[in-house]
């Protein structure tokens, strides 16, 4: 409370207040800062109501002139803007307020303390936990910042709905304290005005009729009722809600408890009090993911106050990761585990940003159904999106919500379902790195992994049924391994072996452990239950250049991929090359263990080689893997020379194959490190090559194997394996 006292405080200090809720009106020590016309007017208001936030500058335009400007609707808001500064500099002497020129648009930089909006605001949300006397008198006070119709010298050009809610939401507020305090015949007039302002508005209904009661007047009371009822009735095809009818029962049943006064309100309140529960069912038999659990934690709000200089920031976590990896489970695993740390409600919405059956969902119409499921009447939910971004904000502005966005595409799908300045908690689960959202917002970014291998074995062992005993035991180990610990494999293995007494996990084990079949077992009859086409999704949203190279990537033999292969495979510059795995690395289709060392998950691997062989002609194939083995033809060479004499002459091999892409060795070290890494990559490319037939290029990268199998024994020991030997 000290926190909102010191806030308004700083306000009268300051001698400054912007006005919204009335006539747009800015005040300077109590006389009235000349504003001009409605324009001046409108685009001081709409900066107002974001402060601190961009304006676009295209919807200032639209919203001033209704989605018709004048051709020179740019220049005139911004000779409207240039004139608005001029006023302010004048008005803010020794204050900090200042209209910022940030594309899009513009930005208005001020306290928000010096706003009446936020005022009301602070003042209904100091009324949690108080005396009813301090609740009455505190929202009296919020009330009194009302000095007509919100934004009542526009015209109709801005519309702010959430203003009309936030008016509302303290008149219920203050006429709830005002029944407690057993004042219900002060307010009867008052509630019948409003009632008939208002004629759907539930909660005032049940104050007008909770009122009438204690004031005797029983019969009036039940009339009330039957007025909204059948008026819902004719006009919207539906009945009041569930709390009202049980009111009307009690009324209907001369309910004498409703005589005494109650600190708890009779109708919940029908915007942003209401309690949306919509999280999935909590995922069973989950395993592991302890430590991105106490992560997740770590990001819970606390319930310390923010001083009038620091506003309280929604934390978001981002749990990115690619398909099969878990996220949603998680997220809602943990989501339910902490419920109830968020009393006003839990949203969650699926975006649908890798949905191979529908488009991704639509800022829009997420907004539309959150603003349902806080108790926003369908008729009263804007038209705009930006408007119904606005009233979401403005609900949420004093909740405790915990927000759920599963699957999104990219940062933008995400920024319009942010709370704004709240101790709300957002958690996104994504395919895709959001890097965007993070440098925007600061949200806090979490990469899951495949499972440790005793979790990936528990719920293997979960999804069985049964603990394994004596060999079983292995085999879940070996079958575990065989899914990569992917969490989707797992689960999909673990049905299979609930399938029928006819399987069992050494057949299970068998059939995976055929490469050539192993993501065919890892489908179900279920169309969205499957590896391959989990993995198809990520596959088919990449750009055509990217798809391109996961194809090829599907052609490398090897295990460790770096860019100087990369750009053999696809034919293109190296920096190119590396840029194109840094991109897949952004969607989880490679993933970068040190610089320019990256790997692929094997089911990964397998996925690609898969659409390599589909998709790729032979002729492709044939080219890409020619280009291969020239640059390790060209790196072994080059190696081999700086091991023999240490000097850095053109080797002939260089010459043979001048677009191979060449890496730079230019010593004894060099050869050794290129050695090294590319060791295993080396034979796998010559094996591949032997078991699709020996030409010459094969057989010369065969035998520059050998000899550094021999040479290099001295510079460090390097292991070799049977591809050599069925070369010599």
């Amino acid at each position: 409370m000290a926190d909102h006292d010191g806030s308004r405080a700083a306000a009268t200090a300051a001698g400054l207040r912007f006005c919204l809720l009335g006539p747009v009106q800015v005040l300077a020590h109590g006389r009235d800062v000349p504003l001009g016309g409605t324009g001046m007017r409108g685009v001081l208001a709409m900066l107002l109501l974001e402060p601190n936030q961009v304006v676009p500058l295209d919807r200032i335009v639209d919203v001033l002139w209704a989605h018709e400007p004048p051709a020179s609707a740019r220049t005139m808001v911004q000779g409207y803007v240039s004139r608005l500064r001029q006023r302010l500099a004048e008005a803010a002497a020794g204050v900090d307020v200042r209209i910022a020129t940030a594309p899009p648009g513009y930005r208005l930089e001020v306290d928000e303390a010096l706003i009446d909006v936020t005022i009301a605001r602070s003042l209904l949300s100091e009324t949690r936990g108080t005396s009813a006397v301090r609740r009455a008198e505190l929202l009296r006070q919020a009330q009194a910042l009302w000095r007509g119709t919100a934004l009542a010298d526009l015209g109709g050009r801005l519309t702010a709905p959430e203003l009309t809610e936030l008016r509302l939401a303290v008149l219920e507020a203050r006429i709830d304290a005002d029944l407690e305090l057993g004042r219900h015949h002060e307010i009867i007039g008052e509630l019948t005005s409003l009632v008939v302002e208002q004629p759907f508005r539930e909660r005032l209904v049940g104050q007008l009729m909770l009122a009438l009661y204690r004031s005797g007047r029983r019969a009036t009371a039940l009339a009330a009722y039957q007025r909204l009822a059948h008026r819902a009735a004719d006009e919207l095809g539906m009945d009041p809600g569930p709390q009202l009818r049980g009111l009307h029962l009690r009324v209907l049943r001369d309910d004498t408890t409703l005589l005494e006064p109650s600190p708890e309100p009779v109708i919940a309140p029908r915007i942003g009090v209401l309690v949306p529960a919509q999280l999935p069912r909590a995922p069973s038999g989950f395993a592991g993911r302890e430590d991105e659990l106490a992560w997740l934690t770590r990001l819970l709000p606390t319930d310390k106050t923010p001083t009038d200089t620091t506003p309280v920031e929604p934390a978001i976590a981002v749990l990115a990761g690619p398909a099969g990896m878990g996220k949603t489970a998680l997220a809602v695993l943990w989501a339910h585990r902490v419920a109830d740390r968020f009393p006003d409600g839990q949203l969650f919405a699926s975006l649908r940003g890798f949905d191979p059956q529908h488009a991704p969902a639509s800022a829009g119409d997420v907004l539309t159904r959150f603003l349902l499921a806080l108790g926003v009447g369908v008729e009263d939910v804007p038209v705009e999106v930006d408007e119904r971004a606005a009233l979401y904000r403005s609900i949420l502005a004093d909740r405790r919500v915990l927000v759920v966005l599963d699957d999104a595409r990219d940062s933008e799908q995400i920024r319009p379902l942010l709370p704004a300045a709240s101790a709300s908690l957002v958690v996104v689960t994504t395919r895709v790195r959001l890097d965007a959202l993070v440098a925007w917002t600061g949200a806090r970014m979490q990469v899951l992994g495949t499972l440790a291998a005793g979790a990936a074995e528990a719920l293997l062992e979960h999804m069985a049924g049964t603990p394994a005993q004596g060999r079983d035991r292995e085999l879940r180990r070996k079958l575990a391994r065989l899914c990569g610990h992917l969490p989707l494999a797992l689960r999909i293995a673990g049905a299979r072996l609930t399938g029928g007494p006819q399987w069992t996990i050494a057949d299970l084990v068998e059939e995976l452990a055929d490469e050539r079949g192993r993501l065919s077992a890892l489908d179900l009859e279920e169309a969205d239950t499957s590896v391959r086409a989990a993995l198809d999704v990520t596959y088919r949203g990449l750009r055509p250049e990217l798809a391109e190279t996961v194809r090829l990537l599907g052609l490398f033999p090897g295990t460790m991929i770096g860019p100087y292969p990369v750009a053999a495979l696809c034919g293109v510059e190296v920096d190119q090359a590396r840029r194109r795995l840094r991109t897949l690395a952004g969607s989880f289709v490679v993933t970068e263990t040190s610089r320019d060392v990256f790997l692929m998950h094997d089911l990964v691997r397998l996925h690609a080689h898969e659409l390599a062989e589909q998709e790729l002609s032979d002729v492709d194939k044939v080219a890409a893997r020619a280009r291969l083995r020239r640059y390790y033809l060209v790196g072994a060479d080059l190696a081999k020379s700086q091991l023999r004499s240490g000097v850095s002459d053109e080797p002939r091999v260089s010459e043979e194959f001048p677009d191979a892409p060449r890496v730079p060795i230019s010593s004894p070290a060099d050869a050794v490190d290129w050695i090294d890494q590319e060791w295993a990559n080396l034979l796998a490319v010559v094996e591949s090559g032997l078991e699709t037939g020996q030409d010459q290029e094969i057989v010369r990268l065969a035998r520059m194997a050998s000899e550094f199998s021999e040479g290099t024994r001295a510079l460090g020991p390097v292991v070799i394996g049977r591809t050599v030997r069925l070369v010599v």
